[in-house]
């Protein structure tokens, strides 16, 4: 497949002896065809038909973790363009011809009462339901079932654009849904995003060009390991990305049913970026024709936090997380994040900065405005809000007491909120800053007060064979074994009245079967003196731009066959045989889960009893 970079502001190429149609021309032609087509349709004459799906990456409901893909990844891309339709939706068609006079469908927000009683996974079909939360497909598992359930909503709808997002255990079933929905939606548009996307697709502004994965869509497709059921491909900011393109998609649209050449989108959001005072956001669209895929960077301005509403803003507060609340079901739990990558730089992590080479998602100084948002979140249903970032505010200790200083004040205002638990993710190496050890016991103090009730570390290894290679037990002034630091880590934290969960990882460099053993047993020991309520075993796998996956010389990663996956790789998120570390055969995996059950017991985060909803989120 050939690849060819379209900057935005490289001039368009009109058919020879016509002159280069302008903006405002294209609008005021669409505005007059579409008004002629369907005169006593109204404004529903401007809306068409759009779903959006999260791809999921387990395949059985009984005995496997049903790892449920990224749904704050899905929601946040989606945030702008909804706040778009619903917006265009309410102020009626304006009165000159405009960009959005043509938009998605993507329904209304749901009111309180729709948000209160929101619970679970989504009932009825796509197309009955009039809410921007209507309008995400959801099945958490891909069996026979959920794709009767897939083909039964694309037929039903009839979507013009089908929206993806996937992690990459999951491409695999994107590429299934991609082709179902070609298949059922003849002539919709398919687009993909989601991190996959993100690890596999990535522009390289010096030299020009694009480093594309092997396992990537673009190189998937193009090399016919799989069919061409892929229109276009949005990696980086995919909130303003998406939105830039879903406007081109519109300025094509006519009364002419059928399908829009991917050619003439990317020609339409070009003009739209040309002529549009400023860019926003830094991200990488990719429409794929026939030979040729044709990548179109946006290098704009960076959004800042009070031009990004809220992901759910168009959604219900739907998981709830059994490590709140203190009953079998959990709270229902909303999830944020303040970060769109780690700062640090482990070898395996897909998230580190290294990897996916994205800011900050609020600077520090916006911890005013971060807890405004938890207050709004309680308002809409939440019971408890866990952040999601792989280090709490990057761990800056400063913007930590900050955020609860400024939590505690808006809540101490406000008589009518209700109780509120939240957790974070922290680093061993975070808690114990001994450089600033004033602050980190100021901050877990006030992290408790303000209402956090649990912290998540990823623990990794217990075995010092295995964490010289990884990374991240990085202060190295005065070494100290690791396996001391996470007991001291465990127990600063325990000492502030916050509980503590933690991952641990198999699989990484200077495995072998002495250090597998090792970790189980010490965190056995950490579960007997009641410093971790929860623990859970994973499986190193290989995620694509990882400093471990090129080391271990993993650039044909398989996310693309059709597989049914099975035991054992089955009890571990994201696990199948092809993707998982070379250094483990199935007999440690087997090991590993069996074992790890026993020693640990119900501490386990575990498919040994399959987990129910309420502790997937």
């Amino acid at each position: 497949m050939r690849i060819t970079v379209r900057e935005p502001s490289d001039p368009l190429c009109p058919q020879p002896g016509v002159p280069e149609e302008t903006l405002a021309t294209r609008l005021a032609r669409r505005r007059e065809r579409l008004a002629h087509s369907s005169p006593s349709a109204g404004d529903a004459a401007y809306r068409y038909p759009i779903m959006a799906a999260l791809v999921p990456v387990a395949t059985s409901r009984g005995g496997e973790v049903a790892y449920p893909g990224d749904p704050m990844c899905l929601y946040a891309a989606l945030s702008l363009n909804i706040a778009r339709s619903v917006g265009r939706r309410t102020a009626g068609l304006p009165a000159e011809p405009d960009l959005d006079d043509v938009y998605p469908d993507w329904g209304v927000y749901p009111d309180d009462e729709y948000r209160r009683a929101a619970g679970g996974r989504r009932q009825g079909l796509i197309a009955d339901n009039p809410t921007t939360d209507g309008k995400v497909f959801d099945p958490r598992v891909w069996d026979e079932q959920a794709r009767e359930r897939y083909v039964a909503e694309v037929k039903a709808l009839r979507p013009e654009v089908v929206l993806l997002s996937a992690v990459s255990a999951g491409h695999r079933y994107a590429l299934e849904m991609a082709e179902l929905a070609k298949r059922h939606a003849p002539g919709c548009l398919v687009i993909l995003g989601g991190r996959h996307t993100d690890e596999t697709l990535r522009y390289n502004q010096a030299s020009k060009s694009v480093d594309l994965a092997w396992c990537g869509t673009v190189e998937v497709i193009g090399d016919g390991r799989f069919e061409p059921v892929v229109d276009f491909l949005v990696s980086g900011d995919g909130a303003p990305g998406l939105d830039l393109l879903l406007q081109a998609v519109a300025l094509c649209a006519g009364p002419e049913a059928g399908r829009t050449p991917v050619r003439e989108i990317v020609d339409a959001l070009c003009l739209i970026a040309r002529e549009r005072d400023e860019l926003v956001g830094a991200a990488t669209i990719v429409g794929l024709e026939a030979d040729e895929a044709i990548v179109v960077p946006v290098l704009g301005r960076r959004l800042s936090s009070a031009e990004i509403c809220s992901p759910y803003e168009a959604f219900s507060i739907r998981s709830r997380f059994d490590v709140f609340g203190g009953t079998g079901l959990g709270s229902r739990t909303a999830h944020m994040m303040t970060l769109d990558s780690c700062p640090f730089k482990c070898t395996f992590c897909s998230e580190s900065i290294q990897v996916s080479n994205r800011p900050t998602r609020f600077a520090v100084s916006e911890t005013e405005h971060v807890a405004s948002r938890v207050r709004q979140l309680m308002s809409w249903g939440a019971e408890a809000v866990f952040f999601d970032d792989p280090v709490f505010w990057g761990g800056n200790w400063k913007a930590v007491i900050d955020f609860c200083h400024d939590l505690s004040a808006q809540r101490a205002a406000d008589p009518a909120d209700g109780p509120l638990e939240w957790g974070a993710q922290l680093t061993v190496d975070v808690v114990l800053n001994r450089a600033k050890w004033a602050q980190v016991k100021a901050g877990l103090d006030l992290m408790r007060e303000s209402g956090c009730t649990y912290i998540y570390i990823g623990i990794e290894s217990m075995a010092d064979q295995v964490m010289a290679h990884v990374g991240k037990n990085l202060l190295r002034r005065n070494p100290e074994p690791w396996v001391g630091k996470v007991r001291e880590a465990l127990q600063t934290i325990k000492a502030h009245g916050i509980r503590v969960g933690s991952s641990v990882l198999f699989g990484l460099d200077g495995e072998d079967r002495n250090t597998i053993e090792e970790t189980i047993e010490q965190i056995g020991r950490l579960i007997d003196d009641n410093l971790l309520i929860m623990a859970s075993p994973n499986i190193l796998t290989y995620h694509p731009g990882t400093a471990i996956t090129a080391a271990h010389g993993q650039d044909r990663l398989d996310y693309h066959s059709r597989k049914q996956n099975r035991p054992p790789y089955t009890y571990f998120e994201e696990a199948y045989p092809e993707v998982v570390s070379q250094l483990l055969t199935e007999d440690d995996i087997w090991y590993i889960h069996e074992t790890s059950a026993k020693r640990w017991g119900t501490v386990r985060n575990s498919a040994a009893e399959p987990l129910s909803e309420a502790a997937v989120s």
